[in-house]
């Protein structure tokens, strides 16, 4: 016994959920004015997947146009020209060396509250510091480690 009544179907034990017609065109008119699946599932009350599929359906049969990033794009430190890869994550750096000397001269941006910051006294000079990702350093700097490596104080005792 089958019973439709807004878009639910019911076939015995299960539910399934099937779209109308009505809400098939209003995804692909929100999809092509550039809103996200999450916002459009949210507005016609949908599961996100089920707003995705749609899509993707309609894009395979030509009635929605992927939306297609530029194939190049520039590194944020050096400027360099990055070749985007389809169907890849977007890169933003050409290098790591890139991404850690920009990562470096902007660590305004990480948030202070961070899990990932860690809160030390320095082994050598015993100044509190705080070190970004890294919970087992000693030092505060690559001058304090160097001295307490390689140089020894008479009344130090080393």
């Amino acid at each position: 016994m089958r019973h439709t009544n807004k878009g639910v179907r019911f076939s015995g034990i299960r539910q399934e959920n099937t779209m109308t017609e009505n809400q098939k065109t209003r995804i692909l008119e929100m999809r092509r004015l550039g809103c996200t699946y999450r916002h459009i599932a949210a507005n016609l009350s949908l599961p996100e997947g089920t707003v995705k599929t749609c899509c993707l359906r309609a894009a395979k049969k030509g009635l929605l146009d992927t939306p297609s990033e530029p194939a190049t794009c520039t590194c944020k430190q050096c400027g360099k020209e990055i070749i985007q890869v389809a169907k890849r994550k977007k890169r933003i750096f050409c290098s790591d060396a890139c991404r850690q000397k920009w990562w470096g001269s902007h660590q305004f941006l990480i948030d202070p509250g961070s899990k990932a910051h860690h809160h030390h006294t320095c082994s050598y000079c015993h100044k509190s510091f705080t070190a970004y990702g890294n919970p087992r350093r000693k030092f505060c700097s690559h001058d304090c480690y160097i001295k307490s490596r390689y140089y020894q104080d008479a009344d130090d005792g080393r």
